[in-house]
């Protein structure tokens, strides 16, 4: 069981969390700029905040509710918590460290190190000293250990935000196994569109300690409620695909593109396109050095300013584009409409 539910009201110093949402998917992103109320709110899942009450149920199990006097101690609740600055025992190894998160498996406690450390890629480093390890093995190590703990759900608090852009690169995939082979359910934070995207099945976008939108990611960063702070992020179209044959690429849902260079057929990769990057025409293009025109639907056009958000239908892969006010007037780009996405190879960029 997945389900999922927050109804939580109250105040954590001067911050006034109002929380309502519920959802059943496994895999779950709370998405934010700085100062929303993110970290509080995960405190609180965990039973770090008891002076804040209500409802709190996680995984099909309650955690809490004030209703009915139920709460579940820290220790009790069964949840695998990786903060954002993980703290390792330093006077043990990584193996001791592991190890030490395993007593509370009880018996299952070996055989879930064992995975933890299969999938993590940890072998190599058991007999390691936690100040000989670099940032992204670090984080490695913390999220093995809260999975070595037999946990309920995983809790992550933006684990990749300390980490320079190649360790996060090397960071990722494994969070990605993670998600995809140990089959827990997940509850991810992120100030990250593209993290929220890649990682999340459902995303909670909080802002002020209240959550203002919910439901699937790549709908929701664009929603107009999200709109002020998700174009500050820079917010991209984020694709999974394999390759198909030289320059060809299929994603998920069977959109076929071309790439800058060869990809071997079957390799998996993930793809970043930026709204801006996909250019509309109304009609039928003529010889034109842009390698991917789709004859796309336009689902909607949310005007802020003197820019528009269009979210396209291309009949496989949703896309979202931006253009100019202006551009949308002319084009009449409104739900139905019928035009043409443009899309230079060289646009789609392995993330």
């Amino acid at each position: 069981m997945n389900e999922s539910e927050l109804t939580l009201h109250g105040a954590a110093g001067s911050f006034q969390l109002d929380v309502e949402a519920a959802w059943s998917k496994r895999v779950a992103v709370l998405f934010g700029p700085s100062g929303a109320g993110k970290t509080t709110l995960l405190e609180v899942i965990v039973g770090l905040r008891p002076q804040i009450r209500g409802r709190v149920r996680v995984a099909g199990e309650w955690l809490e509710d004030s209703e009915r006097g139920l709460f579940v101690p820290v220790e009790a609740r069964g949840l695998g918590w990786v903060p954002q600055d993980p703290t390792l025992l330093p006077h043990l190894s990584v193996g001791g460290n592991l190890r030490f998160g395993q007593r509370r498996a009880g018996r299952e406690g070996a055989a879930l190190l064992d995975r933890a450390i299969e999938v993590l890629e940890l072998g190599g480093l058991l007999a390691r000293r936690v100040n000989e390890l670099s940032g992204g093995e670090r984080q490695r190590v913390a999220l093995a250990r809260a999975l070595a703990s037999g946990p309920r759900a995983v809790l992550l608090d933006e684990p990749l935000a300390a980490l320079d852009l190649a360790l996060r690169a090397r960071v990722l995939p494994f969070l990605l196994r993670v998600r995809d082979e140990l089959g827990l359910p997940m509850l991810y934070i992120t100030h990250d569109p593209n993290e929220a995207m890649l990682i999340g099945e459902v995303a909670l976008v909080l802002a002020a300690g209240r959550v203002i939108a919910l439901g699937p990611p790549r709908e929701v960063l664009w929603s107009q409620a999200v709109l002020p702070f998700a174009q500050a992020l820079g917010v991209e179209n984020v694709l999974e695909a394999r390759g198909v044959g030289g320059a060809r690429v299929e994603t998920r849902r069977g959109l076929r593109l071309v790439v800058p260079g060869d990809v071997a057929a079957g390799e998996q990769l993930r793809l970043g396109l930026r709204a801006e990057e996909i250019l509309l025409a109304a009609e039928p293009l003529g010889r034109i050095s842009a390698r991917n025109i789709l004859a796309v639907t336009v689902v909607s056009c949310e005007v802020r300013g003197n820019e528009a958000l269009v979210r396209l239908d291309t009949g496989a892969e949703p896309l979202v584009a931006r253009v100019t006010a202006a551009a949308a007037e002319a084009l009449a780009l409104q739900g139905g409409a019928r035009v043409y996405a443009v899309i230079k190879a060289q646009s789609l960029r392995p993330l």
